[in-house]
Formats: structure tokens, sequence, C-alpha cells
């Protein structure tokens, strides 16, 4: 069951990993859109994507994950096959705010449904097992766009969807053969009960402030290279490249341990203190040449790159011991809603402060220091919240 759930969670990636290589430049040349009207449409998507997870989460806590994902996936894979019949701007509008409003939805449903019946320990090597798989199929997914894009006619650019589009319907029908439960806990919960767990919202909080660093590496690291430095361009692909072999190679190892409690937290710390020494790493780049600016900013990503495995493996091992047996689909999507609100403040935060030359890297330099100190007051979870009373108790 497990191997269907990861071969999911890849296909998923590597259909995801398609359209968003290309998905700028799908919208100018296969549906001709002016630049403002792309922005429109990728933003209405961003908005569709926050609104879309917490329903569904609670239709899977009360259908079961198997049904939700199967249908989920059929209708992402008819949004993707309208977007590669889009010739005008509603179309496109409409499609993309369909797909979008499913995208933060599916995968906390593949990830409560892997670790469904897992302790603390195994769902944190299966969570971590699966984000590398997840990341190796993002990558392989920029091939196919890659070709598209070399080609550069429209009809390339389609192709692509459609690719996406069947790999999602082959989704669907593996979700086909899951093992299907409602996953409402015993008694009944609220709707709002997510919403009232102070605790895990301070988690949730605190996982989307600490995987801004994600976000510095990947839009603030590109535009300071090509603007303030005499690195080469080509180092903003290399950085690409290191950061997602890093991901691959070290995430399960990163986030042993972290089932326990204190050492979770003590792992939010140090990916938070990484964040800080790479950010103040890279204002050194205004002091050398072209080779020592490739090898600070190389450096820098590194520290990025290691800073982000540990905070994903520490506020993973955190949210898990706090969240309430029987309501994994709704915590999870609360959970991952702290990424998405991040991709939405984070990056004219990120491009604002590359203007600020050093003083903006230093900036975000104390401000992952403070956010690691913060994360060594995240509460323990209580005897009640995990997924059972022994792990709980050992874990804090």
């Amino acid at each position: 069951m497990k191997k269907r759930f990861y071969a999911t969670g890849l296909a998923d990636a590597v259909g995801l990993g398609m359209y968003l290589s290309l998905s700028v430049l799908f919208f100018d040349k296969a549906v001709h859109l002016p630049n403002a009207q792309i922005g429109l449409v990728l933003g209405v998507a961003g908005v569709t994507s926050l609104l879309g997870a917490m329903p569904i989460a609670r239709a899977a806590e009360r259908f079961g994950t198997r049904t939700m994902l199967t249908v989920l996936y059929l209708v992402r894979a008819a949004a993707f096959l309208a977007l590669a019949a889009s010739t005008t701007f509603v179309a496109a509008l409409l499609a993309s705010a369909v797909a979008g409003l499913l995208s933060r939805g599916i995968s906390p449903l593949i990830e409560s449904g892997l670790i469904a019946r897992a302790g603390n320990e195994e769902a944190v090597g299966a969570l971590a097992r699966l984000r590398s798989l997840r990341n190796a199929g993002m990558a392989a997914g920029a091939l196919p766009s890659g070709a598209a894009i070399a080609i550069g006619e429209a009809w390339a650019y389609q192709a692509v969807m459609v690719l996406s589009a069947t790999l999602f319907v082959g989704c669907a029908v593996v979700c086909r053969t899951f093992g299907d439960s409602g996953h409402t806990a015993p008694g009944g919960t609220s709707r709002t009960s997510v919403l009232r767990d102070r605790a895990f919202l301070r988690i949730t909080a605190l996982y989307g402030a600490l995987t801004l660093s994600a976000l510095v590496l990947g839009l603030g690291i590109p535009l300071w290279v090509v603007q303030e430095t005499q690195a080469p361009a080509w180092t903003v692909t290399l950085v690409q490249v290191l950061n997602t072999a890093v991901v691959i190679v070290l995430q399960v190892r990163v986030s042993k341990g972290s089932e326990n409690f204190g050492t979770a937290r003590r792992m939010m710390r140090r990916g938070a203190m990484l964040s800080a020494l790479a950010a103040v790493v890279v204002p050194l780049t205004a002091f050398g040449g072209a080779t020592t600016d490739l090898a600070l900013v190389v450096a820098a990503a590194l520290l990025f790159s290691l800073g982000e495995l540990y905070v994903i493996a520490g506020t993973t091992g955190v949210a898990l011991l706090h969240i309430p047996e029987g309501r994994k689909p709704a915590y999870l999507a609360a959970f991952n809603l702290g990424f998405a609100v991040a991709t939405v403040v984070g990056p004219p935060l990120i491009t604002a402060s590359v203007g600020w030359a050093g003083w903006g890297w230093l900036g975000w330099g104390v401000y992952f220091v403070a956010a690691g100190l913060v994360a060594m007051r995240v509460p323990a979870p209580s005897q009640a919240a995990g997924k059972a009373p022994q792990a709980v108790g050992a874990a804090a």
C-alpha cells in the first residue's frame, strides 16, 4: 500500500513540475496573453489554492482518502486539459482557478493516507522519503518542459499540459486501489477544531516563518547573483541543482530523531541558525571577484539548503506529535497552509530586501535568529494530542 502512495506522490510531483517549469511561458506562447493578464491568472490560482485546502481535508475526513483523491485527480486532469485547449483569457483564468483550488488539498491527503496507521517514528521517515521523491519528481518534470521551451511552438506547450493531465488520470486509477475509510475521530470533532487549537496554529505559523528560507534561496539568491555579484549567470542554475540534490540525498537522514519532541524543537532552531548564517554570508560577495563570489554563493546555498532540511524535519516532527488521532487530513492541510501563506507574503519582501544591499541580508539574518529563538518556545504536546499516549509521553 505504501508503495502506491509513494508512486502517486512521485507522479503527482512530475505532473506539477511540468506545469510549474513553463506556466508563465505557456500563457505567453500558447494562450497569447499579455503580461498583466498572465500575472492575474497566476495570482487568482494562488488565492484559490489557499481557499481549497481545508474544505478538501474536511471532505476527506467524511468520505475517505481514496474517494477524495480519485475525484480530485480527475478534476485536476480535466482542468489541465482545459488549460491545454484555452485560447482566451477567461478560459485560462477559469481553468487555472480550478487547478489552483485543488493544488494545496491533494498533498495533505497523500501524506495522511501514507501515515494513517504509522507510529510517530515511522511517520517521520515516511514523510521524509515522500518529500525526497517529490523533489526528484519536480526535477524530472522540468525535462519535458525544457524540450517544449526549446521547440518554442504552441503545440509543444499544449502537449506538456496534456501529458500532465494523463499523469493525473493515472494517479486517479492508482488511488482507486487504496484502502478507504472515513477519518473523523471517534466521538466527532467540530469543524473549527483545527482553528481553535492554538498550539498547533503557533506551530503552523512558525513553519511558514521558517520556510521563508527556502524562498530566500529560490528568489533572493538568483536576483542577487545577476544584479549585485560578478559570479557567472549559470550560478543560478547551479544553486537550484545543489538545493534539489541536497534535499533528495539528505532529507531522510536529517529527519531521523525528529519523532522526539526535544530533538525536533532543536532541529527547528538549528535550521533557523543555519539560514541566518547563510544570509550573513551573501553580502560578503561585495568584497570579492567572480571566483570568490561564486564560492560564497555556493556556500550560502548549501547553508540555506541544510537549514531547510532541519526546519522541515523539526516542524514536521513537532506537528505530528500535536495532531489528534483521526484528524490527520485536516491538521496536515492546516499545517501546509503555513508555507502556502509564506509563498504569498514572502516574494514581495524578498525582492524588496535585495534592493537594500547588504543591510537586507543582515536583516534576514536577524529575522532567522529571532525565529529560531521563538521555536524553542513551542509547547510540548498534551497526552491526548498524539497518535499514541506512550509515543507522545516519550517524545515530550
